[in-house]
């Protein structure tokens, strides 16, 4: 149940920061693993009572609270005077001693600065911020990281008659370059899983007011592109929001293939 104050956010942020506000779609098919369950369980599994965590990116503060009671510190890191607010009201609101927030941008050293070296064994980015040469130091040599990647694929047939994304795609991997650089910090998988699903939306209206919502939806986040980041324009877009609707219109309602990704990576063994 949702307190009071995460209304507005819901009717702002919407599924991007997992909300559900009126643009959230009307049916969801997974055809196997939620991955929004499996995410849940990998926390469960690696956080234990003696546990300190670091939620880089937390949003307004949903997992962070959700993990507190069952570990001894967590801290977590979020850009957005809303989402901070919101996160230091459910804290409050909660009652959660051991949960502290930081306001400011991961990718900021003098932010991440104010986080204590070498302090946790657990971090995680759910859709959030990637790991960075300044948030490794905040983390013990026995660390496990887990990520949720939107990954480039995601709404790929969406994009693509939208004109924003590659034609044919980009052969890159976005999961390679990922552990590439993830590997340049010392950190070596665990396990890298795929997950395929689709959303439904009613009707054009309806995935029209998602588009507008979720602006990254049409656009790729991570490679190089020469296209610009552009979000959904309903003077400019519509003709081509007509010809998906067309195309994509099933007894379920209008599809939308989704993607996502999540890793889980250990910190390499010193020699």
């Amino acid at each position: 149940m949702m307190f009071d104050f995460d209304r507005e956010l819901a009717e702002r942020y919407g599924v991007f920061t997992s909300y559900r506000s009126h643009a959230y779609p009307s049916h969801i098919e997974y055809y196997g693993e939620d991955p929004t369950v499996e995410f849940d369980r990998l926390l469960d599994h690696y956080a234990g009572p003696e546990s300190s965590v670091l939620d880089i990116g937390c949003g307004a503060g949903q997992t962070l609270c959700r993990l507190a009671p069952d570990v001894k510190l967590i801290r977590g890191i979020t850009l957005g005077e809303d989402l901070f607010q919101a996160t230091r009201m459910r804290i409050e609101h909660l009652k959660l001693s051991n949960a502290q927030i930081l306001y400011g941008d991961v990718k900021d050293p003098t932010v991440v600065q104010q986080l204590p070296e070498n302090a946790f064994d657990l971090a995680f980015s759910r859709r959030g911020p990637l790991l960075n040469e300044h948030l490794v130091r905040t983390l013990r040599q026995t660390a496990i990281f887990i990520q949720e990647v939107v990954s480039n694929s995601d709404g790929y047939p969406l994009g693509e008659l939208f004109g924003r994304r590659y034609y044919p795609p980009d052969p890159a991997s976005d999961q390679a370059l990922l552990l590439h650089r993830y590997a340049d910090y010392g950190f070596v998988p665990v396990s890298c899983k795929e997950y395929y699903y689709e959303e439904f939306f009613r009707d054009s209206e309806h995935l029209e007011a998602f588009l507008l919502q979720v602006g990254p939806m049409l656009t790729p986040w991570m490679l190089p592109q020469t296209q610009p980041r552009k979000p959904y324009d309903p003077a400019s877009d519509r003709p081509a929001l007509d010809l998906y609707v067309c195309y994509n219109t099933t007894p379920q309602g209008v599809r939308v293939l989704r993607q996502r990704k999540i890793l889980v990576l250990r910190r390499a063994l010193a020699r």
